[in-house]
């Protein structure tokens, strides 16, 4: 959840679509019925920290197939 840019009160996202398979365009509207500020934010993958790997179960089973 986002806050608000100009009153800090949360804001719930509205829609949202895909710009690349990485990037993600965000619309999103406060919940404070004075403020109402609408706005958008891009989400996106800035890197990988770790990525799954074939279990030993798996490597072993198709080592058994070879």
């Amino acid at each position: 959840m986002f806050h608000c840019p100009k009153c800090k009160h949360s804001a719930h996202a509205r829609t949202s679509r895909y710009l690349s398979e990485n990037t993600k365009e965000r619309y999103h509207q406060c919940t404070n019925v004075d403020c109402s500020c609408t706005f958008v934010t891009m989400e996106s993958v800035e890197r990988l920290i770790a990525t799954p790997g074939a279990s030993e179960s798996v490597r072993t089973a198709s080592l058994a197939r070879s």
